[in-house]
């Protein structure tokens, strides 16, 4: 039965692309390709900027409920001196969904095994948010696979025991009480719950998630906003509890930071600065990273201060 409601959750997931595809929604910018890899069981989807051949390689990995194309307007910014590639990670945007067998490990491998599918040497690697988690993973994990490592506002070690808190846990709802079921009039949006409540999102008018977007997010740019918009209609995972615990085991991260063998860049949100001096202090003791607060910035720091940064980021790509 399990299955079986899984199964029904991905072909509902694969109606809506198509829906997608065929609708009044935003398409990839001109002079970017996209294409798909097999890769560690499944196929990821990935986008490519503007093709700068001979330039050094930028992988980007997004954070939870968007994709890809979330890193358009940096993408902009960097595409001319780097050749990028930006990641859907599975679950998200057009890659496949999640499978029974995965685990917090899955991730991780799959960004690897991307990087190796295209033969990159030495690539840069970026990410956002669980996208920097990943990031940090693999630079940890994997040593000689990236030249640099770029994590724009991961969770940062605690002082105390070098950890981070314990991955959330997913509370089960029954899909039959309509309470759990979010509201159209508002356009609640969760990161897990059953495969019914995270297809009604899907649902949503892309017009009407563009207001909401705006209307929260008032220092984005208008692509920023629709790209937004539409990877909250592609998001189409964890399905079960399993995938759920999968998703965010990428995310313990504990001792990964300190084992990165390459220069490291920690682009911060703005914060306290109580916060700021944990932040520092967490840090103090590696050598190879750079840690940044970008003032005025929240979470999608690279969205509310673009230009500040690109600076941040070109400074130490310089530096290499």
């Amino acid at each position: 039965m399990k299955r079986k409601k899984i199964l029904e959750a991905v072909i509902i997931f694969l109606l809506v692309s198509a829906k997608a595809i065929a609708g009044d929604l935003p398409g990839i910018p001109a002079g970017w390709s996209d294409g798909f890899v097999y890769d560690n069981g499944v196929r990821i989807h990935y986008y490519h900027a503007t093709p700068a051949p001979g330039k050094p390689v930028i992988v980007m990995v997004h954070g939870v409920t968007d994709n890809g194309l979330c890193w358009t307007t940096l993408t902009w910014k960097l595409q001319d001196s780097y050749d990028i590639y930006m990641l859907d990670t599975r679950g998200h945007g057009l890659s496949d969904p999640f499978m029974p067998s995965d685990n917090g490990e899955t991730l991780i491998k799959d960004v690897v095994g991307f990087v190796m599918a295209m033969k990159f040497e030495k690539p840069i690697l970026m990410g956002h948010s669980m996208g920097a988690a990943t990031v940090m993973r693999v630079g940890a994990e994997y040593p000689d696979l990236a030249k640099a490592v770029i994590m724009l506002d991961p969770g940062l070690p605690r002082k105390e025991g070098n950890s981070l808190p314990p991955a959330p846990v997913k509370t089960k709802k029954p899909s039959s009480d309509v309470k759990n079921i979010p509201s159209k009039d508002n356009l609640a949006f969760t990161m897990f719950g059953e495969p019914d409540v995270l297809a009604h999102q899907n649902n949503y008018s892309f017009d009407d998630l563009v207001k909401k977007g705006a209307k929260e997010n008032p220092k984005w740019s208008d692509t920023d906003v629709k790209y937004w918009a539409l990877s909250k209609k592609q998001y189409h995972g964890p399905y079960s509890d399993a995938a759920w615990q999968a998703m965010f085991g990428t995310m313990r991260t504990e001792g990964a930071l300190a084992k990165i063998p390459v220069k490291s860049l920690i682009l911060k949100a703005d914060a306290s600065p109580d916060q700021r001096k944990a932040n520092e202090e967490s840090v103090a003791d590696m050598k190879r990273v750079k840690l940044v607060h970008v003032d005025g910035a929240a979470h999608n720091l690279h969205h509310d201060q673009l230009e500040r940064t690109v600076k941040e980021i070109n400074l130490f790509l310089s530096g290499l």
